[in-house]
């Protein structure tokens, strides 16, 4: 959060009724900013805080020396500088953030580091959900959690994207991108190159075009890789009109098996997905 905005955030400004959520355009109910399937992943992240700082204070003052670094082979204890300067000042910004957004609340916070107001700020996400800057917080603390796990010299929650496309020596790495949950960018574990994580998302569904899946699985993806917002709920309702049909049923669990090709050809059909396919041809 940069200065400017907590000095022009207005006297704790709320929302317009009939708005529509700042992050994903949701419609919503009068007076809120933040819908709340946006809000879920806000509240996992304040929570995600306490255990993020303990890491990057951690890794700051060095004291898990020989630890494996994010991105690197690792190090012994005569090889490193004393202090981890990116990491301390990673964990300034996160502190920066939740202290700066905390002040723009009508109700006055707890002093402390960020995981006391991280949890001060659990309690008030009733009201934080009409703040017309809602959807701004959880974008920087979600960045800026990202940054600090990038930064600590200890281990986050990975997940794969798939093989690394660099070539060293005219032949293929062969190595495997990882990306930390929410990141935006993706590394390869062997050669160190990196990339887009949501370009590496629509890569991955786009080779899985045909793989079968449960509904709920397929809208996740294909709203966390960009290809477009799909709403459980409307996908649901497509299924009941005839105009998403299953292609497929588990043997095992007995639901019925989508592809991501079946929900997204659904999806233009829509007025949105229409509006957007209209769009992208201009």
């Amino acid at each position: 959060m940069h200065a400017s905005q907590v000095i022009t955030g207005g006297s704790h400004s709320t929302g317009s009724p009939g708005t529509e959520c700042g992050n994903c355009e949701a419609p919503l109910h009068d007076g809120f900013t933040l819908c709340h399937q946006c809000t879920t992943p806000l509240e996992e992240d304040l929570r995600a805080v306490a255990g993020v700082w303990e890491d990057i204070m951690v890794s700051g003052s060095r004291l898990d020396v020989g630890a494996p670094s994010v991105g690197g082979s690792g190090g012994h204890a005569g090889s490193r500088e004393p202090a981890n300067l990116d990491a301390l000042d990673k964990a300034q910004t996160l502190r920066v953030i939740l202290g700066g957004w905390k002040s723009q609340l009508p109700t006055v916070g707890p002093f402390g580091e960020p995981p006391v107001i991280a949890k001060w700020l659990l309690t008030q996400i009733p009201f934080i959900r009409k703040m017309e800057w809602a959807a701004t917080l959880k974008e920087e603390l979600r960045e800026a959690l990202n940054d600090c796990r990038y930064a600590t010299d200890r281990s986050a929650e990975r997940v794969s994207l798939g093989e690394c496309w660099n070539e060293i020596g005219g032949l293929p790495c062969g190595g495997t991108m990882m990306s930390i949950v929410g990141g935006k960018i993706a590394k390869c574990r062997l050669c160190g190159a990196t990339d887009g994580s949501r370009e590496r998302q629509r890569w991955l569904i786009s080779e899985a075009w045909h793989v079968q899946a449960f509904l709920p699985d397929i809208a996740r993806w294909l709203t966390t890789s960009g290809h477009a917002r799909i709403d459980i709920k409307k996908a649901r309702n497509w299924v009941n009109a005839g105009k998403l049909e299953p292609d497929a049923c588990d043997v095992d669990t007995r639901r019925e098996l989508y592809t991501p090709a079946a929900v997204i050809a659904a999806y233009r059909e829509t007025p949105t997905g229409r509006r957007e396919q209209l769009a992208n041809a201009a």
